[in-house]
């Protein structure tokens, strides 16, 4: 599937039975750069100094018991948060998640901002404030360069075509890919601590 059959699928979440996710959204992906990465490992990322137990949860659960619900793929560690329970958003703690792993992550919310960021090792190479890439900073802009043509060509396109653009580069960058029948089910989880 190329890029823009990746953005047109999840233009048509969006816009389709996956419409509750444009209210509240984080999804943040983490890929090794050394070693495997564990849900285990990204569990303690997100706890800190606590320790964290990985349960299994649904979406309704997660919400009740303040959990952010993480998953693997075969190429990274994703988690994703509907209801801005962890701190995914803040780049300074993207930052610290990244250590030995990149790091994307998209989210909104409809009362606050839109953001896309991209960390490695501790760095902010790239932060999108409003997935607006004209407001673009960090480390290495020219390592996102093609990221950016697209969030700017999106920006003349109807909504959702911004986010949907956000999504597809986190997929192409990742391999991780979000479905909607993956929020029917259960998945690990753990609780943060606020």
């Amino acid at each position: 599937m190329n890029f823009q059959e990746t953005a047109q699928r999840y233009a048509e979440l969006l816009l389709g039975d996956g419409s509750w996710l444009t209210e509240e959204f984080a999804w943040t992906v983490l890929r090794p750069r050394v070693g495997p990465l564990t849900l285990s490992d990204v569990a303690q990322r997100l706890a800190g100094n606590s320790h964290a137990d990985i349960v299994e949860r649904d979406f309704e659960d997660a919400y009740t018991d303040n959990a952010v619900i993480l998953d693997a793929t075969d190429e990274a560690v994703m988690i994703v948060d509907l209801h801005r329970t962890s701190n995914t958003p803040d780049p300074d703690f993207i930052a610290q998640l990244s250590r030995n792993v990149d790091v994307w992550h998209v989210s909104w919310h409809t009362a606050l901002s839109r953001r896309m960021i991209h960390a490695r090792d501790g760095r902010i190479i790239a932060a999108v404030p409003y997935l607006d890439p004209a407001d673009a900073v960090g480390e290495d802009l020219d390592s996102v360069r093609a990221e950016l043509a697209a969030l700017s060509a999106a920006q003349r396109d109807p909504w959702p075509a911004v986010e949907a653009t956000a999504l597809a580069i986190v997929e192409e960058r990742t391999g991780a890919r979000l479905r909607l029948d993956w929020f029917d089910h259960a998945h690990p989880s753990i609780a943060i601590d606020q």
